[in-house]
């Protein structure tokens, strides 16, 4: 009964078998034994993610060439396909030659670029595969593939496809070098630092410059690092990508090095005083032509670790221009969207998503602190924010992950707050609340171990949790900004008309508070990294933290002073000073914040002679001697000191006892400020020398200890700066925040 039962199925199976598409198909089958057993042929990385492979080149398979990838078959390299003449044998040359010349590998890439292997006949599906991961998902030769399959058509498309196939798989193979791309990539081959200084570099990159996001994975670029130095003949050598990468992260590190130099260790002035990055940033610049039509991820990781690296000299200018670029590339191949595909491993999608949050994530927090519009909509991304891969996170050395994902919910956070678009559209008050509550909430999810004072200030995770902490500050002054100009501009209109305040209500006074507390919390922060330590030049999110926080403590100090604002204020104006050392951009910035001081040293003038106008009113009985005695000499010094003008005001305000100033703990003050002050006092003869008038821009670059810049006029300069250089200084400060664009009306 079995047999009979069965009958029917085996006679339907063999006329399926029979049909005229089987047939064809096992004549396609119909192949040579050796190039049937496909996994024996395959190179490690194919044959590991079960993809086809296919030898474009001797010893490189098109899948690792179109991704700049390390391509290692376990089988003797097959010989040049026929047809190549005497040109697969000058490659063999090329490669089994070693040298240690970036010259000899680069022309070897040259001839290995301008003579590639001619591309055999494709299938559509197989010329599909050759492409490097999502961005070859819209490839002609799949769409024509797919359609064929929804149609029930032969797999096996006409001549014409064919020919589309081929043409695409051709499109996979890299351009031909020109000579000047040459020239260039031996020059930056050539510059390369020794190996045991490559090795500091990148440790200091993964320990201090690394902080809250995802440059590169640090296991698979430390083995690339060491490849290229032991491996004369690594195509390393002569890949651009690589090599603008790796001159990028020197660049970065080079900023972070000062954190390693051990206590007592004596270095030049000038060396401390300069850009220890420079000579390999200028190599890395000139190789971002070269590689950004290359459709790897070392094409978004250059450009992105050197908008970084500019932030501090170039915020506005360059480096918003590097970001911007990072950012468009990575759109280019699709980043921003979750992808599926099964020949991508979960290691490779989770470093895409890892460096599309990265970059996205500063890009944005950037835009906000630069004042810029947002570059792309949030509605446009797909791609999951990072998760935990233990292949990934075991081999780093610098496991960042959980800093990664509260940044990115931070700045959300700040990103909904600054939303223009949002404050129009809405109540205020009620997106305020939200925020307040989001940011509320963001602080108590922190893990317990996200604690400052518990984190040793060597560990790589001290700098990322005290970013962590600068950016939730930043996020309250952000909220409260506004409120706080509001209450300082209507204390100011009552000592103007001599009228009541204005009525200010209680939820604008308490935004005001609320932003005066975070910038007190925020500059307590800076006291404890310079206690620790940890102070450090090139830190664009430190400057501009400093600076919001000593602004908005100037902008408070104007209604009233506490007896803490003058040591706060000094504080705040030594650290940027300290910060800005070797950095013209820097201390320019550290003027304008001075310049920002006589602003409001002038404007609590005048509300201290309003209160003293205000004592002198006849108010029935009170019109006691003692009382007007007191109040015409406090009158009279006021215009004595106004005669002084107001450097002698601002020199003293800024002159503190030592013991007095948070920066003396730490050591970074010679002694002979123990009994002078922190900067000596400048006779008038001596101020006038620094007259505007005869002091020029360019003597911005000469180093004064005793810090000459200071002076009474030296902030009339700032008119005569390019629109340009004005918007930066603004938003290097942190006065861009507060978008005092509106406060030119008089009050009214």
């Amino acid at each position: 009964m079995a047999p009979h039962l069965h009958a029917p199925l085996l006679v339907n199976r063999r006329s399926v078998m029979d049909s005229p598409a089987a047939i064809r198909r096992r004549r396609r089958r119909r192949v040579a034994e050796e190039n049937r057993k496909r996994s024996i042929r395959a190179c490690d990385r194919c044959k590991a993610r079960k993809s086809k492979c296919v030898e474009s080149n001797p010893g490189r398979c098109q899948r690792c060439v179109v991704n700049n990838l390390p391509c290692n078959f376990q089988r003797p390299i097959s010989p040049p396909l026929r047809g190549d003449g005497s040109t697969g044998s000058a490659q063999d040359a090329a490669l089994d030659t070693p040298t240690n010349t970036g010259k000899a590998v680069a022309q070897g890439a040259l001839r290995h670029h301008r003579s590639p292997a001619p591309a055999p006949v494709l299938s559509p599906r197989l010329a599909s595969n050759v492409l490097a991961g999502e961005a070859a998902g819209g490839s002609w030769p799949k769409v024509l593939s797919r359609l064929r399959e929804a149609f029930c058509l032969d797999p096996q498309g006409g001549p014409e496809e064919q020919r589309m196939a081929v043409g695409q798989a051709q499109m996979s193979h890299p351009t031909p070098l020109h000579h000047a791309e040459l020239d260039r990539l031996e020059s930056a081959v050539h510059a390369f630092p020794p190996h045991s200084i490559a090795s500091f570099l990148l440790s200091v990159l993964i320990k201090h410059a690394t902080d809250t996001f995802f440059y590169v994975d640090q296991a698979e670029f430390t083995s690339e690092i060491h490849q290229f130095y032991t491996d004369p003949t690594s195509p390393l050598r002569s890949d651009s990508t690589f090599v603008c990468l790796a001159m990028a992260t020197f660049a970065l590190a080079s900023q972070w090095t000062t954190l390693e130099k051990p206590e007592g260790h004596q270095t030049s002035v000038g060396l401390e005083r300069s850009d220890l990055g420079r000579v390999f940033f200028d190599h890395a610049r000139m190789l971002i032509p070269d590689i950004i039509e290359r459709p790897c991820l070392r094409s978004v990781q250059a450009p992105f670790v050197l908008g970084v690296y500019l932030l501090p000299a170039s915020a506005i200018g360059s480096s918003y221009v590097y970001l911007g670029l990072a950012l468009r590339k990575a759109l280019a191949l699709d980043l921003h969207q979750d992808i599926d595909d099964q020949k991508t491993n979960e290691r490779e999608i989770e470093v895409r998503r890892r460096l599309w949050w990265s970059l996205y994530s500063l890009e944005r927090c950037t835009t906000v602190k630069l004042n810029r519009p947002r570059s792309i909509s949030a509605d446009i991304i797909t791609t999951p924010v990072p998760s935990f891969l233990p292949a990934l996170d075991h081999s780093q050395k610098f496991d960042n992950l959980r800093f990664q994902l509260a940044y990115m919910q931070l700045v959300k956070i700040l990103d909904r707050i600054s939303d223009p678009e949002l404050v129009d559209t809405g109540d205020e008050h009620a997106l305020h609340a939200r925020s307040e509550s989001e940011l509320k909430e963001w602080k108590r999810a922190l893990p317990i171990e996200f604690k400052l004072q518990d984190i040793d200030p060597q560990d790589s995770r001290y700098r990322a949790v005290f970013h962590l902490y600068l950016h939730y500050y930043y996020a309250w002054i952000t909220i409260g900004k506004a409120s706080l100009v509001s209450v300082v501009r209507a204390k100011l209109r009552s000592c103007d008309t001599g009228s009541q305040p204005l009525q200010i209500s209680n939820v604008t006074r308490n935004l005001s508070r609320l932003c005066a507390k975070a910038a007190r919390k925020l500059l307590g922060l800076f006291e404890t990294m310079s206690m620790s330590h940890k102070i450090t030049r090139f830190s664009f999110t430190d400057f501009q933290g400093c600076s919001i926080a000593t602004i908005i403590t100037l902008l408070d100090g104007i209604p009233e002073r506490d007896s803490g604002y003058e040591a706060r204020v000094t504080f705040g104006l030594e650290h940027l000073r300290q910060m800005a050392i070797g950095n013209t951009t820097a201390k320019m910035g550290v003027r304008f914040v001075e310049a920002i001081q006589l602003i409001t040293n002038e404007a609590r003038e005048k509300v201290t002679r309003s209160a003293c106008t205000s004592e002198r009113t006849p108010q029935g009985n009170s019109g006691i001697s003692s009382t007007s005695e007191y109040s015409q000499w406090a009158s009279w010094l006021t215009q004595e000191e106004q005669a002084q003008g107001l450097s002698d005001r601002t020199s003293s305000l800024s002159m503190v006892p030592e013991a007095m100033t948070p920066l003396s703990q730490v050591g970074q003050w010679s002694s002979s400020h123990n009994t002078t002050g922190l900067r000596p006092a400048w006779a008038a003869t001596e101020r006038h020398m620094y007259s505007p008038t005869l002091f020029p821009m360019q003597n911005l670059t000469q180093e004064s200890e005793a810090y000459p810049e200071a002076q009474d006029a030296d902030y009339e300069f700032l008119p005569m700066l390019h629109h340009d250089e004005q918007t930066l200084l603004m938003e290097l400060t942190g006065l861009g925040v507060l978008d005092v664009s509106g406060l030119s009306n008089p009050l009214e």
